[in-house]
């Protein structure tokens, strides 16, 4: 999630449209969602306002004019009507993850984690791990999923459920698809599961790990139709190797 002050900005109206089209096709019948919030930083970095574009949610975007302050709870006013359920923890604007409390951050989500039949979005400030780790360091380890805790993620993942990551991409647009593939890779390692996709607009991509052959076949099917409806002129779908 990064920050309470990128709330609705355009990175949150191309995540959140890509959501809702995967919730209605209903691939899955319930959402989790896992924000890992950080605090609140001054680095002179603001909101990207949305604008539309061809094929995605107009009625999303009048929705985050309309909410007037930047809070989490506007999601699950968005999406509650979409789903059976919708699961996170609470305080969802209180709950944050510090690098010095991060295992118990896991903990308190473990119930979350383990939704049955989910859509189970987890969504850090940057997305996997990345370099070594005096670079994650020097970054913030704050701002991404370790190897490790994606093995973990995995490991809870039920049969049922899809797990979708927020992945961000290096500010060059001329390697975006060879750093979705690398990650693409990293997640198969990290995970030991061999059905990894991951869908990206610009230098922005989710990745998704599923275990169930049925959810991967509607899952490669509907990201396959966003893919051919939404009006970006920079996108790409990627898949695993056994794919």
């Amino acid at each position: 999630m990064v920050q309470l002050k990128y709330f609705g900005d355009s990175r949150d109206y191309f995540k959140y449209d890509l959501i809702t089209h995967l919730l209605k096709s209903g691939v899955v019948s319930n959402y989790a969602f896992v924000p890992m919030l950080t605090n609140h930083r001054v680095d002179g970095e603001g909101n990207k306002t949305p604008k539309h574009i061809e094929g995605k949610s107009t009625e999303l975007l009048s929705f985050i004019d309309r909410c007037g302050s930047k809070s989490l709870e506007h999601w699950e006013a968005w999406l509650k009507p979409l789903v059976g359920s919708y699961v996170t923890v609470q305080p969802v604007n209180e709950v944050f993850f510090v690098d010095s409390t991060r295992n118990k951050y896991w903990e308190s989500f473990d119930a979350v984690l383990r939704t049955r039949n989910s859509l189970i979005f987890v969504d850090p400030d940057t997305g996997l791990e990345t370099g070594k780790p005096s670079y994650l360091r020097k970054m913030g380890r704050e701002k991404y999923i370790l190897n490790d805790e994606l093995a973990k993620l995995s490991q809870s993942l039920d049969d049922s459920s899809v797990l979708m990551i927020y992945q961000h991409l290096p500010n060059n647009k001329h390697i975006y698809e060879e750093s979705v593939n690398k990650k693409i890779k990293q997640a198969i390692e990290a995970s030991n599961c061999s059905s990894v996709l991951a869908y990206r607009e610009d230098d922005l991509a989710f990745l998704f790990v599923v275990k169930s052959e049925a959810i991967l076949s509607d899952l490669c099917r509907q990201l396959e139709d966003y893919h051919e409806t939404s009006g970006h002129v920079y996108k790409s779908m990627h898949y695993s190797l056994n794919q």
